[in-house]
């Protein structure tokens, strides 16, 4: 199932309109290795290329490291990423984008109820 987050920057600083669809394969999630599948859009819904994605993933509480993957473009707007859940519980995803006229931006999604291994 694909889950569209679009998030909002904060309002004292101006951001491009972009939003962030992602899916998480497999489902549901388990500890180990997911593939995580985005596809960003800008206003028009048109695909972005050539961006450059890393993803950053934090337990929902404090303690743990976090864990870190690259995604590679597969398609025209589309980004894949395979990333080591290490424990169970719930995943906060951030997205750190770097658009190609060198813009910067962040976004997020969670991933819920990680099940052991």
């Amino acid at each position: 199932m694909c889950l569209l987050c679009l998030l909002v920057a904060c309002r004292n600083q101006p951001s491009p309109e972009v939003t962030v669809a992602h899916e998480v394969l497999p489902q549901p999630p388990r500890v180990g290795q997911v593939e995580i599948r985005l596809r960003v859009t800008d206003a028009s819904r048109k695909p972005l290329t050539g961006a450059g994605i890393k993803l950053e993933g934090n337990m929902s509480h404090a303690g743990m490291s976090p864990v870190f993957a690259d995604t590679i473009e597969v398609a025209p707007g589309e980004y894949r990423a395979n990333m080591e859940l290490s424990m169970a519980g719930d995943w906060v995803i951030l997205v750190h984008l770097s658009l190609s006229g060198g813009t910067k931006l962040e976004r997020q999604f969670e991933i819920e109820g990680v099940a052991p291994a």
